[in-house]
This record gives C-alpha cells, structure tokens and sequence, in this order.
C-alpha cells in the first residue's frame, strides 16, 4: 500500500556544488534553506534585506542590490526613537541611525557582489498580499506595528508579480546572464489574511511564477510548497503554531532538496562536513584525555582531507576550536 501521495521532483539542467555562490531572497523558507547550505559550507548570501514576504519588496530589494543603491538617511522613517526602512526586515532597525545605514549598506555591497559572481539565486515568495503607506503609496515590506489605518491592504494582480519580478531578473541577467533563478512559494500559511484569503494569495504565486518561469530556460521552480501540502500532510510536521514548518519539516524539504539538486559526490560531502561539524560540537567528558586529543586530531586529518580537494570550502571555526 501507498499510503502517502509523494512530490515528483522536476529534472533540473544543472547542479549545485560547493564551488558555487548562492544568494537568496525572500521568506523565512530562504532562511531555513540558506542557513541549511551554511550547515553544509556553502558559499551563502541570504537574505540582504532580511525577511520579505510579498514579490514587490522582494523585486526592490533586488533592484537595489544591483544599483547598489546607497541608503540615506532621508530613507529611513522612525518612530519612538527607533530608526528603521520600510524596505527591511525589522532586525536591520535600531536606535542609531548611522549604525543603521551602515549594516543596510555593508549588506547591500555585499549583495551586489554575490549577485554579480552567484551561479544561483533562489527567490521564496510568501504572500501576494500587499501594505501601501497611504501617505506615500509606497508597497512596505514591514509595518513596524504601526497604526492600521496608516495603510492600504491589496492583493496583487498576476500580472503586476510577473511585471515586477522580470524586470529584476532582467537586471540581473544584464550582469551575470549565466545565473540560475530558483523559485519557490513559501509553505507558511498567512493566517492573519484570512483562510480563504491565504489561498487566493497562493494561488496568484502560483501562477505568476508559472507565467515567469516559462518565459526563460534558467528559471526554475522547486515544490517546497507542494511538499508540504501533499508529501507532509500531518500536523507533527508543523511547529507549535500550526502555521510554520517544524524542523522535521524543513530537514524534509531539505533533503528533497538536495536529492534534486546536488550530485551524489556534492550529497556524499555535506555528510562529510556534517560529521565534522557535530564531532567539533561535541563536549568531552575530560578535554585533557589522550583519547579526546586523538579524537581531535582525527577531525583535523578529515578537514585537511577536504580542503585538499575543495580548498574553498572554510574550517575556520571548527579548527579554531581544534586547536585551542
């Protein structure tokens, strides 16, 4: 008996190794999945402007990093005595204004250059629902728990995601042409928009991304959403709120992920590097011990055994550790 209905995975006309730089943008399923492919020493920028949750922030958020725009403090808005961009996630925001514009900043050139030399960019859109400032009529990336009637709520139109979201793969293809795009729809529900509402929102994501994704041969679509829905239909897969993926979840999708995209020399290595990583992590009974210092000799032998074949790959912490 079957008794669960399994995801079939797309064929994708590339791969990814640890030779690869990657950056992402979008939900919080970026961050579970870059912070994955950080687990596994990958080369990662996630998330230049933290969490973003609706396509239009995400397309800013990309135009900005290959304009290299420079954040000014006419950009930032602020309100008791806390300084913050409506373009960024909460945790860019603070109570020195300079000190903000610097990690806005510092990010942003960062971006631009992963951007530039990134053989990957994996975008994860989370809702189609949007918050204008009514003031400015400007789309918002995050409310800051401002008042409601500050702001418009919208859904957006299909073919206002598929506007946007071209025009800044575009811009990326006009500086790095080989890279290819991922998309993804987050597989967190919005319930705050509503049930039905939640749905109406997926769905427009869907089939935005369909429109976008046929329109070129290095876009592609990974069905972290579609996993989730159908392969993880339980509430044991869901964390405390019901909403979000629990952590068997994400390891889940995870592994789907890395079964579709990574060869088997790239999936035999991140095992490699996980075993070390947790062997460093790992707290000795008496650190003084000949056995613990073989133990750790072992590991540097198997770090130096990777970085002779893949020398970009960084044990930098893991043998400071060792080494100490």
């Amino acid at each position: 008996m079957n008794l669960k209905t399994e995801i079939k995975l797309p064929k994708y006309s590339f791969d990814i190794s640890h030779g690869d730089k990657i950056i992402s943008f979008g939900s919080c399923f970026s961050e579970n999945i870059g912070e994955k492919l950080i687990d596994n020493k990958f080369d990662v920028c996630i998330n230049p402007f933290g969490i973003l949750f609706n396509p239009i922030s995400v397309s800013k958020a990309i135009n900005d990093c290959v304009s290299k725009k420079d954040f000014s403090e006419k950009d930032l808005n602020s309100n008791e005595e806390l300084f913050f961009s409506f373009n960024h996630h909460s945790k860019f925001s603070g109570l020195d204004k300079n000190d903000v514009l610097e990690r806005i900043n510092n990010s942003i050139d960062k971006a631009h250059t992963y951007l530039h030399n990134s053989s990957v960019l994996i975008i994860t859109i989370g809702t189609a629902w949007i918050y204008r400032k009514k003031s400015t009529n400007e789309v918002v990336a995050n409310c800051y728990k401002l008042q409601q009637n500050e702001f418009d709520k919208e859904l957006l139109s299909i073919n206002k995601v598929v506007k946007d979201l071209n025009e800044s793969f575009k811009l990326i293809r006009e500086i790095n042409p080989t890279i290819n795009i991922i998309t993804t729809i987050s597989p967190v529900r919005h319930w705050k928009d509503g049930e039905v509402e939640n749905q109406q929102s997926k769905a427009t994501l869907h089939l935005a991304l369909k429109e976008i994704n046929e329109s070129n041969e290095k876009n592609h679509y990974f069905p972290s959403y579609e996993i989730m829905m159908d392969e993880l239909r339980d509430y044991r897969f869901y964390a405390k709120d019901m909403l979000h993926p629990s952590e068997i979840a994400i390891d889940y999708i995870w592994e789907k992920f890395s079964s579709s995209l990574f060869t088997k020399e790239t999936q035999d290595l991140n095992s490699k590097i996980i075993q070390i990583t947790q062997a460093v992590n790992h707290k000795p009974f008496n650190s003084e011990s000949e056995n613990h210092k073989k133990f750790q000799q072992n590991i540097l032998n198997k770090i130096q055994e990777i970085e002779k074949d893949h020398p970009t790959i960084d044990f930098t912490e893991e043998k400071a550790v060792l080494l100490i």
